[in-house]
């Protein structure tokens, strides 16, 4: 080994803390390789009887699944190969020459000699290893956690806050068949703001986006905790209600129309009140989801029918609403 490599190769934290002089000579069997930039040095499907320290250049590191994803950077001084040197099995992750690049390729029989020769070796090749293993565990963290943040922005509407209507397919189905299972009845409502083009046309749309907030609010607030609430599209919100009846829906949806009448919304100097209409379903344990919002919404076409600003129950093709 030429006195330059030496020098690289006692920084490498195998060695760190000790007299490299009283191990080298069992470093005799290890050879230098060159890397090209693109070159593997590792790679899933092919075995490793190696513990590679890093010399010069630098190593990119993918993960398996996401190999057009740089995982980590390897740096001098540093370890490529531990693991899978260990365990005996084949690399987890694909490592590439980011740049030209220099390892020291020591082979596995050194490395297990190196680690009975010295504690602070076999110390340190520990340290490498839970180090790596703490930072897998930290990527998966914030994988798990930047997943959850991506789930809740698929799910959530931008700008209301509350669940959309792709949430809606998956949780309405869920909750019915709850209500089913338990013998609960249940509604479903349909929410439409009235003359909502207008409030957009009259005041722009600044104050129509902050009409749909406020009413989003003013629903979401006073709803029952297991009430379930989405933006179905444009200005309508649907809403289950499981454990409700006809007339306690009846009442909630009222209790909504006369609270979001009384809201006064503020926005630039200009000061306006909207009101809502509902249609309601009751309990139908043998319909399906697309069933319910379509006898809401007949429901909902009757409310407006009648002047708006007002709920209806939908009570049968050709009965007279409740």
């Amino acid at each position: 080994m030429n006195p330059a490599d030496r020098t690289l190769t006692e920084q490498n934290l195998l060695f760190h803390g000790m007299d490299f002089a009283s191990v080298e000579y069992l470093l005799e069997r290890s050879s230098v390789r060159s890397l090209a930039a693109g070159e593997k040095l590792l790679q899933p499907d092919t075995p490793n009887r190696h513990l590679h320290l890093i010399l010069e250049g630098k190593l990119s590191v993918y993960l398996v699944a996401q190999e057009t994803l740089e995982y980590t950077t390897l740096l001098p001084g540093e370890c490529a190969g531990e693991i899978s040197l260990v365990d005996g099995k084949h690399p987890s992750a694909l490592v590439v020459a980011a740049e030209p690049a220099r390892v020291l390729c020591v082979p596995h029989d050194t490395v297990w000699s190196l680690a009975d020769h010295s504690h602070e070796i076999a110390r340190n090749l520990l340290e490498i290893i839970a180090g790596r293993m703490r930072n897998d565990n930290m990527a998966l963290i914030a994988s798990q956690n930047r997943k959850t943040q991506f789930e809740h922005q698929a799910y959530v509407d931008a700008l209301t806050g509350i669940y959309n209507r792709r949430w809606m397919g998956n949780a309405f189905p869920r909750a019915l068949q709850r209500c089913a299972l338990d013998k609960l009845p249940y509604a479903v409502m349909l929410v439409d703001i009235d003359h909502f083009k207008q409030v957009n046309d009259t005041y722009g749309h600044l104050v129509g986006d902050l009409a749909l907030k406020v009413v989003a609010r003013c629903m979401a607030e006073n709803l029952r905790p297991h009430d379930l609430l989405v933006r179905y599209g444009g200005e309508e919100f649907a809403v289950l209600l499981p454990d409700a009846g006809p007339e306690e829906a009846k009442a909630i949806a009222e209790r909504l129309r006369a609270m979001i009448a009384d809201t006064e919304i503020s926005c630039c100097d200009i000061a306006l009140r909207v009101t809502i209409s509902i249609g309601i379903t009751p309990s139908r344990h043998e319909g399906t989801v697309e069933n319910l919002i379509r006898e809401a919404d007949h429901a909902l076409y009757r409310a407006k029918e009648l002047g708006r600003n007002r709920v209806e129950v939908f009570a049968g093709t050709g009965e007279a609403p409740a």
